[in-house]
């Protein structure tokens, strides 16, 4: 019954929010969405089918900083509260689960004081993830970082390198504490 009920609130505001964005949020079949959803910035937000972006307490917050700027989330995901901010590319593969992290393609301002405020010196890298990773609360995940297939990134951990196919990472910076075998129960 919730999710009847979830599935027709979706309906008009999948339909409000892409009228409010100007065709800048594309929206897959079967979307969950309800009204913590924010989407700010020139690029666009393109997510597949079968996405559930019901957030709870912690809105979806997705803002991009450049023209060319494109955030994808892949189908069957599951996002909660996450902010993705891009100025080149934010992927996300298939059947993910995302909880309230913040991921993050550019640094926003140099690290050489005399070029702070100069976007010609700031580094954007793109942010990969791969299919069925799942990404807890409040942790980050930095520019340039690729996470491997069926990864999993644990609570408040801060990703700055890239993370290999099955495995879990925590800690900060991350580091990977156990290597994952398929229906392993942890």
């Amino acid at each position: 019954m919730k999710k009847l009920i979830a599935r027709i609130i979706s309906i008009p505001l999948k339909w409000i929010f892409s009228l409010r964005y100007h065709g800048k949020v594309k929206f897959g079949k079967k979307i969950y969405v309800n009204h913590r959803f924010k989407f700010r910035g020139p690029g666009k937000l393109i997510i597949g089918n079968n996405v559930n972006l019901w957030a709870h307490k912690e809105w979806n917050e997705f803002l991009t900083f450049d023209k060319n700027a494109v955030i994808k989330i892949g189908d069957d995901c599951r996002i909660n509260g996450v902010t993705i901010q891009s100025k080149k590319s934010v992927t996300i593969g298939k059947n993910c689960l995302i909880g309230s992290a913040i991921l993050i393609d550019t640094d926003f301002h140099s690290i050489h004081h005399e070029h702070r405020n100069d976007p010609e010196f700031v580094e954007s890298r793109s942010i990969v993830i791969g299919d069925d990773v799942w990404i807890a609360g409040q942790s980050g995940i930095l520019k340039g970082v690729h996470i491997g297939d069926r990864s999993v990134i644990g609570f408040r951990a801060l990703v700055t390198k890239d993370i290999p196919a099955d495995v879990v990472a925590a800690g900060n910076p991350a580091v990977i504490v156990k290597e994952l075998k398929h229906a392993e129960r942890v």
